[in-house]
C-alpha cells in the first residue's frame, strides 16, 4: 500500500500538473462519484484546480467554485499524468477509476476503489477524512511536526495496553505511517512491536517522537529508501545482505521484507510475524511485522 511519502509525492505531481489550469473533462467509475457527474458534472469544465494535497494516505484536491475530489490509492491503486492524446485517454482501461483532464494534461486513476468528487468543504463531506489524524509529513507552509503533541497522544489512556506496532497504523492517531514506515521506525527506536504503550521507557518515546517525522521524511525524499546512505552502500556491496544485490528494490530498508537476512546492527535474522492491529465485527485483523529479535528484544 501505498503510505504518505508515496501519496505525497503523487500530490506534488498532480498539482504541478493540474493546478491553475481549467478543466476540460472529469469521469469517474466509483459510483456515488460516477453519480454526482451524472448530476452536475457539467459544472466542471472550464473550472480550475486550485491545488491538490495529501493527508496522510489521503489526497484531496480543490476545484475553484467550492468543489472537490478525494482519493485513497488502498493497495493497488496509483496515477498516470499522461498527454491528453495518449492512447491511454483515447481508449480507457477497465482499470481507470476516475480521470481530470485539462488542455495539457490527464491524470488518470487506477485501481483505486477510493474516488469522491463533490460541492463542500471536503472535510466537512468526508467522513474518512474526518477520523484523520496529525499527518506524520506536514506540508512546510504548515506547523511543523509537534513532538510534544505526539508524546501526549501517546500516553492517552485509552491507548496505555495497546501494542506500539498497531498504535502506529492507526490513522486516528497519526497519519501516513503504513507497514513499511512502521517496521522501520520500531527498528530504528530498538522497540518491540508488542510492547504497550504505556511500557515504553521516555527515552523509547522521545526516539519514537523524533525518528517518526524524520524517517517518513527521508522516505519522501528518496522516493521510499529508509536506509542511511553508508547502509546501503554497505548492502550494495556484500551479496549476503540483500535478497537481489546490485537491484535497488532490494537496498532499501532495515528490517522491511528482510526475513531471515542478516540484522545491519546485530547480525541476527530479520523475522516476520503477524500481528493483530485492531479487532471489529468481522474479527481481528493482523498485518505482518517485520523486526530484528535481539536489536528489538522480541522473544521468540
Amino acid at each position: 500500500m501505498p503510505e504518505g511519502p508515496e501519496v505525497r509525492r503523487y500530490a506534488d505531481r498532480l498539482h504541478a500538473a493540474l493546478a491553475g489550469r481549467p478543466l476540460v473533462a472529469v469521469g469517474a467509475r466509483t459510483r456515488a462519484a460516477r453519480a454526482w457527474l451524472a448530476a452536475h458534472g457539467g459544472e466542471l469544465p472550464g473550472r480550475c484546480v486550485r491545488e491538490v494535497r495529501s493527508h496522510g494516505k489521503h489526497l484531496v484536491g480543490r476545484i475553484e467554485g467550492g468543489y472537490f475530489f478525494h482519493a485513497h490509492l488502498m493497495m493497488w491503486g496509483r496515477w498516470l499524468l499522461c498527454a491528453p492524446d495518449d492512447p491511454a485517454v483515447l481508449a480507457p482501461d477497465r482499470r481507470e477509476r476516475a480521470r481530470l483532464v485539462t488542455g495539457d494534461c490527464a491524470a488518470l486513476l487506477y485501481n483505486a476503489p477510493i474516488f469522491e468528487i463533490g460541492c463542500a468543504d471536503p472535510y466537512a463531506a468526508t467522513p474518512l477524512l474526518q477520523t484523520l489524524g496529525p499527518d506524520a509529513l506536514p506540508y512546510p507552509d504548515a506547523p511543523p511536526f509537534d513532538a510534544e503533541a505526539f508524546l501526549a497522544a501517546l500516553a492517552r489512556p485509552e491507548h496505555a495496553e495497546r501494542p506500539i506496532g498497531a498504535l502506529l497504523l492507526d490513522q486516528r492517531f497519526l497519519a501516513g505511517l503504513g507497514n513499511y514506515l512502521r517496521a522501520e521506525i520500531l527498528y530504528r527506536c530498538r522497540i518491540d512491536p508488542w510492547r504497550p504503550a504505556a511500557a515504553l521507557t521516555a527515552a523509547e518515546r522521545r526516539c519514537l517522537a523524533e525518528q517518526t517525522p524524520a524517517l517518513t521524511r527521508r522516505a519522501y525524499d528518496t522516493g521510499g529508501v529508509t536506509l542511511d546512505e553508508a547502509d546501503r552502500l554497505r548492502m550494495a556491496a556484500d551479496p549476503g545482505l540483500a535478497y537481489a544485490p546490485g537491484k535497488p528494490g532490494g537496498l532499501r530498508h532495515y528490517a522491511f521484507r528482510r526475513t531471515n537476512l542478516p540484522c545491519l546492527r546485530c547480525g541476527a535474522a530479520i523475522r516476520q510475524r503477524r500481528q493483530v492491529t485492531h479487532a471489529d465485527e468481522e474479527g481481528e485483523r493482523t498485518r505482518i511485522i517485520y523486526y530484528c529479535p535481539r536489536c528489538q528484544g522480541v522473544p521468540d
